[in-house]
């Protein structure tokens, strides 16, 4: 563990799990890190984002809350 509290996990253990991000959870008597999948492997198939800027996103939150308060 380095001084952040981040975790090493050698990387022959990740090649053999074909992970690289790991959640963690607290069970009982230690803790369980279970392979997450990678999020670039989505990238690409629900189609193009439908936002591309912080500020559209903001836009539209705006515009739902107001739909919301009609």
């Amino acid at each position: 563990m380095d001084g952040s509290g981040r975790v090493y996990i050698p990387a022959e253990i990740r090649r053999r799990v074909k992970a690289r991000r790991f959640r963690l959870r607290l069970v009982e008597g230690g803790i369980l890190l279970e392979p997450v999948d990678d999020v670039d492997a989505y990238y690409g198939k629900f189609g193009p984002a439908r936002y591309s800027t912080v500020e559209e996103i903001e836009r539209a939150l705006e515009d739902a809350a107001q739909v919301g308060l009609r």
